[in-house]
């Protein structure tokens, strides 16, 4: 049991670094969870939090982590 844990818990943390490192890998293996959950016919919010995932992020701009310094309001 602890062998599976460990599994699932590097295996987890691999496809997020992947994904941090190579976005077009990590959106390629988002729309195939996204279809998998369709495919189950997985309630229609776990498959929107898929493809959230797969989109790519869209830049606000000004401060990305703001903590009220007013150098940006």
């Amino acid at each position: 049991m602890q062998t599976v844990l460990v599994i699932l818990i590097v295996g987890i943390c691999a496809l997020f670094w992947l994904n941090r490192f190579f976005p077009k890998i990590g959106k390629t293996l988002w729309q195939g969870t996204a279809n998998l959950l369709k495919l189950i016919h997985a309630p229609a919010p776990t498959q929107q939090w898929a493809l959230k995932h797969c989109a790519p992020v869209v830049s606000k701009g000004g401060c990305s982590s703001c903590d009220k310094c007013s150098k940006c309001h």
